[in-house]
């Protein structure tokens, strides 16, 4: 399991990083801890670091009231129900201004992430 604060001194390495959007990742990689203990999924450090900067991406996107792409709705069929409930979940603890709506694609590309550290690669 990962370490939540070595998570957040690797972010800035990689990519632009203010101290306000480290401490929102900071708060959902809190949330997300238990969360994945729940079901039985341990991020390994660096899965979670790439977690980390999806997350803050998906800030800034809501910060610029930015979407990704849309997504052919076929594409959920292959990523777990598992870990569609753990994006959808840890979006949900996130206060999103009221007109922003949570689209399928972040939903998607999180889960891939959840997916991907299944495999501890």
């Amino acid at each position: 399991m990962y370490n939540i604060n070595e998570v957040l001194e690797e972010i800035p390495q990689k990519t632009e990083a203010s101290p306000e959007k480290l401490e929102a990742v900071k708060d959902l990689l809190t949330k997300l801890r238990p969360m994945s203990q729940e079901i039985g999924l341990s991020i390994p450090h660096t899965k979670a670091v790439i977690i980390g900067i999806h997350l803050l991406a998906f800030l800034r996107r809501v910060d610029q009231d930015e979407y990704l792409p849309e997504i052919e709705p076929e594409m959920f069929e292959e990523i777990s129900a598992e870990s569609i409930d753990l994006s959808k979940r840890l979006f949900a603890g996130y206060n999103m201004p009221p007109q922003r709506k949570l689209d399928d694609a972040e939903v998607f590309f999180l889960a891939v992430h959840f997916e991907a550290a299944k495999t501890n690669l």
